[in-house]
C-alpha cells in the first residue's frame, strides 16, 4: 500500500502528464515527500522529535527543510521507475524456484545476517524473523533506533548496526 500511495501522488498530479511531462509535477513530488517522511523515519522519531538535532523545529519544518528537498531534485518518472523495482524484487519469482520463497531462501548458501531497524517500516523485524528460518547459516540482529529505516543516517545508530556485521565478518 504504501508503494501505491507513492504511485498515486505522481501519477494524479495533473503536471504529471502520464509521465510525459514539461514541467516537473511539484504537488505529486511534495506529496511523495511528505508520505516517504512519515515512514522513513518513525512515530517514535517525530513524537520524540529527534528531527531537533537536524535544525527542525516542527514536524512540518523537518518535511519541509529535509525531505522535499531531496524529493523535489528526483525525476518522477526515475521514482516510478524505482517504485515499480521495489515491488518486483522477488527472489522466488523465476523458473528456478517458481514462487517458492522459502526455497529461495534455503539456497542462500552464504553466512548471512539480517540487521534489521525496530522502527523501521519498510522491512519490519517480523519479515526478518519470517524469512531467516530458512536460510540455511542466518541470523537475525535488530537494532533500536526511533531513525528506522532512516538509522544509517544517524551517527549515534552506526556502531549498534556495525556491531552484527564485524561479529558476521569476523566469523
Amino acid at each position: 500500500m504504501f508503494l501505491l500511495a507513492l504511485r498515486r501522488t505522481l501519477e494524479l498530479d495533473p503536471a504529471y502528464a502520464d509521465g510525459f511531462y514539461e514541467r516537473p509535477p511539484v504537488k505529486g513530488l511534495t506529496a511523495f515527500a511528505t508520505i516517504y517522511a512519515g515512514w522513513g523515519t518513525s512515530e517514535p522519531f517525530f513524537r520524540n522529535e529527534d528531527f531537533r538535532p537536524l535544525g527542525s523545529r516542527s514536524t512540518e519544518e523537518h518535511v519541509a527543510d529535509f525531505w522535499e528537498p531531496f524529493f523535489l531534485r528526483c525525476d518522477a518518472n526515475n521514482l516510478l521507475s524505482q517504485l515499480w523495482t521495489w515491488n518486483a524484487g522477488d527472489i522466488s519469482a523465476n523458473s528456478t524456484y517458481g514462487g517458492h520463497l522459502e526455497a529461495a531462501l534455503g539456497a542462500i548458501k552464504a553466512r548471512t545476517i539480517i540487521v534489521p531497524i525496530d522502527n523501521d517500516r519498510y522491512f519490519p523485524p517480523v519479515d526478518a524473523h519470517d524469512a531467516i528460518p530458512h536460510i540455511p547459516q542466518g541470523k537475525v540482529s535488530v537494532v533500536a533506533s526511533s531513525w528506522g529505516h532512516m538509522a544509517l543516517m544517524n551517527p549515534g545508530d552506526i556502531p549498534a548496526i556495525d556491531a552484527p556485521l564485524r561479529e558476521l565478518l569476523a566469523g
